[in-house]
Order: structure tokens, then sequence, then C-alpha cells
């Protein structure tokens, strides 16, 4: 093989293709358009529209439902959108069914799911949205876009903890991931620690305590991004730490970064749906666009 076939199988492989879900909102175009900013210039971006029969009921009155005419409005209404974007990266399509599933199975040999979120809270996370059903039903890298910074991200800051195994750590894999962003340029890996509120009588001084639990951090911080490996040519890395809750850390760093990456142990359930994981918190409430690296 000679060098000239080397380089196009290195373009083959490096072709991506990028789920996007959209509706009629602003949250969605600001995803396309998150889509549309962050892929390869051969990559190919699927762009899921879903639609269904409303279900409509009355004790009196029967309305009639043309399902024909309501797939004819959505894909006019996708086509439309695509046509604005005038990308020929761009693939509409638009199945029957809910929205978050219809984005999955959209995605089964894909690289990458991008969706908008115009939740503000837990509580709309718990209620359940695309963007919060995609989140707990795939194992791709999802990106949520919201917040206030929708420029390329070029600052990213990736939340990471400690691990034993470096081939089985979401924080590695979160790391590793935030380096091939194609517009990075600088990289933070934060890893927060506290110490849980103490019902006591008398508090010693716990200065040196905090100093030696700083201390403790950084090295986790420096070992995780020891085994990312290097960053490629152009992109820098630091590794820093942080007082405070791992969702309230990312949320905080969101503010001055372009893109939030962390990684989710997977452990899914009810009970990380209730009461929220750092991934499902940070996504709520970030300053930025969020990536979840399963």
């Amino acid at each position: 093989m000679d060098a000239t076939e080397e380089a196009d199988m290195t373009d083959v492989t490096s072709r991506q293709t990028i789920v996007v879900g959209v509706d009629a909102s602003e949250e969605s175009d600001e995803a396309l358009e998150w889509a549309c900013t962050h892929a390869g210039p051969d990559d190919r971006i699927v762009v899921v529209h879903a639609w269904d029969v409303p279900l409509m009921t009355s004790y009196d009155v029967a309305i009639a439902v043309d399902p024909v005419e309501i797939e004819k409005m959505a894909k006019r209404g996708l086509d439309e959108l695509v046509d604005r974007k005038d990308d020929d990266r761009l693939v509409p399509v638009a199945p029957r069914g809910h929205a978050g599933r219809a984005v999955i199975e959209q995605a089964a040999d894909a690289d990458l799911i991008v969706v908008g979120h115009r939740g503000n809270s837990r509580l709309s996370m718990m209620l359940g949205s695309t963007a919060n059903y995609v989140i707990h039903h795939t194992d791709l890298p999802v990106v949520v876009v919201r917040g206030d910074h929708q420029r390329p991200a070029r600052r990213v800051v990736v939340g990471v903890d400690d691990f034993d195994d470096p081939e089985d750590s979401p924080s590695v894999r979160a790391l590793q991931w935030a380096y091939r962003v194609p517009c990075v340029e600088r990289v933070t890996a934060v890893h927060a620690w506290y110490l849980p509120p103490l019902a006591i009588g008398v508090m010693p001084a716990a200065s040196n305590d905090m100093a030696a639990m700083d201390d403790a951090a950084q090295r986790v911080a420096d070992r995780v991004v020891a085994a990312a490996g290097d960053p490629p040519p152009g992109v820098s890395v630091t590794a820093e730490t942080a007082r405070g809750s791992g969702d309230f850390a990312m949320i905080e760093a969101s503010r001055a970064a372009d893109l939030v990456v962390v990684g989710r142990r997977g452990r899914g359930g009810f009970s990380e749906l209730l009461l929220g994981s750092t991934s499902s918190s940070t996504a709520a409430h970030s300053h930025a666009p969020v990536a979840i690296i399963h």
C-alpha cells in the first residue's frame, strides 16, 4: 500500500456520522448549528425530526386526523430547515414515533448524538425530555446543546474522577474524547472534592486537612491526565481541582467554558434519574453545551 492509499484509508476511517434531533424549537436549531460547526468536511449529519399522530379525545366531538398529511407537513418542515442550512453533509430523516426513540434508532451506526435541551432544572430532566431519554438509552457520546456559549468549543472542561483500571475509566475516556473535539485549543481536567456536612459539637481547625485533601485531589487529576496520554499537537492540557460536589464544580466551570465533558458510569436505573447524577445535573444546569461520554 503506497502513501496515497494510506491517506485515503485514513480519510475514510476518520469520517463520522452525527445524528441530530430537531423539532420546531430554537433549542434544536442551536443543536444543529453546533453539529454543523464541529463536524468535519466529510462527516455525515443525519437530521432527525420525529412525528406522530396527536392523541385527540372528546366526549362529543370526533376529529379525523390524516397521518399522511401530518407526515407530509413534518417532511416539508424538515426539508425547509435543511435547505436553509445549504449544507451537503445534512441528511434529513422524518420517522414516525417517539422523538427520543427515533434518534436512538437512527444512531445505530453513528459516532455522536447531538440534541438541544430546553429545560433549566432537575425537574425537567426527571419528567423526561428528548435529551433526557437519549442520555439514558444510548452508549454513544451525547452532546446536549444548552446555555449561552454556542461558539466553537475551543475551551473544554472535563470532569474527572479516580480510577482502578485506566482502560475502564469514564474519566479517561472523557478526556481522550475531549482531545478529539475539532476546534479544541485548551483542555482543563477538573477533579472536585468536598467534605459532607457533619453534625458535631466542636469542629477543630481543618485547614491542614483541607490542604492535604487538595493535594490528594490534585494527584487524582494528574493521574487521569497521565493515563489519557499526550494531547494532539496544538492542544494544551492542565489538571486542576475544585472544592465542591462534582456537578456544582462542572456547572461553575461551564461559565467560562465552550464545552463541558463528563464521563457517565452507566449505573443507570430509576435512582439516577430521580436523584440526578453528575452528568444529568450538569446537563440540566450547565451554562455551556455538555458532552456525556459513556
